[in-house]
């Protein structure tokens, strides 16, 4: 797969993961925290290896909550995978109900 392709599935699985995080979160009536041009609610960063976590400042927290997804899943839902946006929205829900946010 070229390059550019890949870039642009990449970009596309992050879009969707960062609006399901959203919307769950709006599900369950956690608002996250009003963004500021320094620090916006949700933001991607890039860790060592093949993974890229989603922080999340929810409102009234001091620390943003990380969520950490494999280059893989994000690149899979940008190609539109429906098991793993099945398997994502399940890692989402877990991961926030152990950090308690659920």
């Amino acid at each position: 797969m070229d390059e550019s392709r890949r870039q642009t599935r990449f970009q596309a699985g992050q879009r969707w993961l960062q609006a399901l995080v959203q919307a769950l979160l709006a599900q369950a009536a956690m608002p996250l925290a009003a963004g500021t041009v320094d620090q916006p609610s949700l933001s991607w960063e890039a860790q060592a290896g093949a993974r890229y976590t989603l922080s999340l400042w929810l409102w009234a927290e001091t620390t943003p909550r990380h969520l950490s997804f494999p280059v893989a899943l994000i690149e899979d839902c940008g190609a539109g995978m429906r098991m793993r946006h099945s398997y994502a929205r399940f890692y989402i829900v877990r991961s926030l109900h152990q950090m308690g946010v659920f």
